[in-house]
């Protein structure tokens, strides 16, 4: 695979949007391809440094740039352009100073997984569904809902809003990037987002489904209100569109198959904490400030995480990293005990 060739055939396609349409004030972002050894950037190789890690926005040479690693030729240009598209929103927002992130080590080890709460998401979306299909009626339901549930579970309310405003309004980007790129494709994203979102086994992790919610309850807000998410206010969108809404309902449906869901996913947990646990292979001990998890699918069970493909952490004033997949014992104050090779 020739990463010039790539970048050429994903540039031709991003050239071709019109990023106006996609947010208020967007513009593109010079990106990167890279892969285990080599990165291809704005037009010709560059050195490959550690800050090329993951698919992200990095802030690179004074400049924030989107990065993708590509290992083998893709399966899907325009879905790959529509994703870079993605993480130039990710450098806008950089540039516009976003500050409504998620506290991610706080919210791993303080989220409460209820089914009341998860309940009420699954009506949330179903009347996200309803309205996308033509019922715009259902949208003061849907806003009614999402109050009373703010409500009853402010913890939740506070987390879960916070990264639709963050990867949410990034995936809806990147949804009207495909639509524009490929109308078919973007329309069938839609339809797998609305399935996803109305399927009770895809809420665990919330962190994940969260990204798909904030997508589409920003594309009911564009159909059914002149509210404008655009601005870099202190709020994410989610809570700010709540401001002026009366509650009408107060009943959740309880779903049984969160119920079921739930318990599989602690039982999961479980499973690979004991596995790890029980196979005791150490990697570190002492008392060290945790940096960062992978947290795209973290788990915990009150007293150890699990984190894939890396833990980042402090050795005095060093960050260091471990590369695998880990169990690691963090203590309440956000310090790591042990971590344990999975």
């Amino acid at each position: 695979m020739n990463l010039h060739h790539e970048y050429n055939r994903i540039k031709e396609r991003i050239d071709a949007i019109d990023f106006s349409a996609l947010w208020e004030g967007f513009h593109p972002f010079r990106f990167a391809l890279y892969n285990e050894t080599e990165c291809f950037f704005d037009g010709k190789y560059i050195e490959k440094t550690e800050e090329f890690h993951a698919n992200t926005s990095i802030f690179y040479n004074g400049e924030n740039i989107a990065i993708w690693k590509l290992t083998e030729e893709p399966t899907d240009i325009d879905a790959l352009a529509a994703s870079i598209v993605h993480e130039m929103f990710h450098a806008f927002q950089n540039d516009c100073g976003e500050k409504r992130y998620p506290d991610e080590r706080r919210a791993l080890l303080e989220y409460h997984y209820s089914t009341e709460n998860l309940s009420a998401k699954l009506q949330e979306a179903e009347l996200m569904r309803t309205i996308l299909e033509g019922s715009e009626k259902k949208f003061s339901e849907l806003l009614s809902i999402r109050k009373f549930r703010k409500k009853l579970f402010p913890r939740q309310y506070d987390y879960e809003p916070r990264v639709e405003q963050i990867e949410g309004t990034a995936n809806y980007v990147e949804l009207l990037a495909l639509m524009q790129i490929a109308p078919e494709k973007g329309k069938l994203r839609l339809m797998k987002m609305l399935n996803d979102i109305t399927n009770a086994g895809k809420y665990f992790p919330i962190r994940i489904i969260s990204y798909t919610i904030g997508a589409v309850f920003l594309c009911c807000i564009k159909k059914c209100s002149s509210f404008v998410f655009s601005c870099f206010s202190d709020r994410p969108f989610s809570d700010e569109i709540l401001d002026d809404v009366l509650v009408t309902s107060s009943e959740i449906i309880i779903n049984p198959e969160i119920g079921m869901h739930l318990t599989a996913y602690n039982e999961e947990t479980e499973r690979l904490i004991n596995a790890a646990l029980n196979k005791g292979e150490v990697c570190l001990k002492g008392n060290y400030p945790l940096v960062s998890l992978n947290i795209w699918d973290a788990r915990w069970n009150g007293k150890y995480a699990i984190s894939n493909h890396f833990v980042v952490y402090l050795d005095g004033e060093q960050p260091k990293i471990l590369n695998g997949n880990f169990v690691v014992e963090i203590d309440n104050d956000l310090n790591i005990m042990t971590v344990y090779r999975q």
